[in-house]
């Protein structure tokens, strides 16, 4: 379910995500549930959107209030991604690895998806359900925002409204 895009410009790294929330076969809109960017959002110097079970990513917002890569490298972020799971399985033995992730840091954007891959993205990337309707608008020069919005419009289990983060880019990064 859901989608979540980046971009990373030369003067900017910019995220945009769906905010559909699925409960059985009820789709739970934004006039039920709130506003809230759960899907996306910023903390302790990190953007980080997440697809796939929402107690993961909760764990996550949880996990990342003081906790973060020691470097915004590949091997950096799979220590943080490791030490995560080992911190959830450690508060919930139930806890299995689901979600994909896109993470900002310093002005560079990593994908983690399939549990350990971390990829460090060069230009743009989308996680979710809308992945493809996604990649396919940005590779089109579409930014993260319409990207999101043409993945709503065409995949099933992507909904508005859209959140957006953009992290402004320090001219040394």
């Amino acid at each position: 379910m859901s989608v979540v895009a980046a971009r990373k410009y030369s003067d900017r790294l910019m995220f945009a995500s769906d905010s559909i929330r699925v409960s059985g076969h009820l789709k739970e809109n934004y006039r039920v549930t709130g506003d809230e960017q759960s899907k996306l959002f910023e903390i302790n110097g990190l953007v980080i959107g997440g697809v796939g079970l929402i107690m993961e990513l909760s764990f996550m917002q949880i996990f990342a209030r003081n906790h973060k890569p020691a470097a915004p490298t590949v091997e950096a972020v799979l220590d943080f991604i490791v030490e995560f799971y080992t911190w959830a399985k450690s508060k919930d033995d139930s806890f299995s690895k689901r979600n994909d992730y896109l993470i900002g840091i310093e002005g560079k954007i990593f994908r983690i998806c399939d549990s350990y891959l971390v990829e460090k993205i060069n230009e743009f990337a989308a996680i979710g359900a809308g992945e493809h309707f996604a990649l396919t608008a940005m590779y089109l020069d579409k930014n993260p925002q319409e990207a999101v919005e043409i993945a709503n419009e065409l995949c099933v289990y992507c909904s508005p409204p859209i959140n957006i983060i953009t992290k402004q880019l320090n001219a040394n990064t």
